[in-house]
């Protein structure tokens, strides 16, 4: 059943550096993590074999050799790779820089999505002004109930709304007045509890 009360409602942009600060935070909550743990097992795994290289018997000296040399570029690949993948992101969200986007905040869920065109979007005719018959802007949205797996956290310039390590939402701030920000707050923090979480710098 469609919830009858609509808390609040807003149509944003998703700037360039914004999508840039926001992955780049989403990388190190999620992916960081994992990549330095796996460079570290790799860094030991190089350590141990460097000591039997300098003391071991020789005819196992190659094998040692090669075992450091994949470790070290694996470590390599470990590093470049978040990097790459943020840089090829970033090329990509140069093209929908523009794109329009709407939320929709609901007592139970979040409704996100992206604001299209009409269909029939063009010029206005003399008769569409006259009668204010303007095609209606076409809104695709996503629900996202409210349950332990939703984690919102709030940043400087923006919410981070996610439920997989794998993908996000970005809400900027911006587009909020101080009073609603606060009730946005205050609703997160009712209907998610621990899984609502600030990182904002105080002043």
């Amino acid at each position: 059943m469609e919830d009858a009360v609509l808390l609040l409602e807003k149509s944003y942009q998703i700037s360039f550096q914004l999508f840039k600060k926001s992955f780049t935070a989403f990388q190190k909550k999620f992916v960081y993590p994992r990549t330095y743990l796996t460079m570290g097992l790799l860094a030991l795994i190089i350590g141990i074999y460097a000591y039997f290289v300098a003391n071991g018997a020789d005819s196992q000296r190659p094998l040692y050799c090669m075992i450091i040399i994949v470790c070290a570029a694996l470590i390599g690949f470990q590093w470049y790779n978040p990097r790459k993948i943020r840089r090829n992101l970033m090329l990509a969200v140069k093209e929908i820089e523009q794109d329009n986007y709407r939320i929709r905040i609901y007592p139970e869920y979040l409704e996100i999505g992206t604001v299209l065109p009409p269909e029939d979007a063009g010029e206005p005719s003399e008769t569409d002004t006259l009668f204010d018959d303007t095609p209606e802007e076409n809104f695709s949205g996503t629900r996202i109930f409210y349950n332990k797996n939703l984690h919102i956290t709030e940043y400087d310039d923006f919410f981070m709304i996610y439920q997989t390590k794998t993908m996000f939402y970005v809400l900027p701030k911006s587009v909020f007045s101080e009073e609603e920000l606060e009730i946005l707050r205050v609703h997160f923090s009712q209907r998610l509890d621990r899984t609502f979480q600030q990182n904002v710098k105080k002043i």
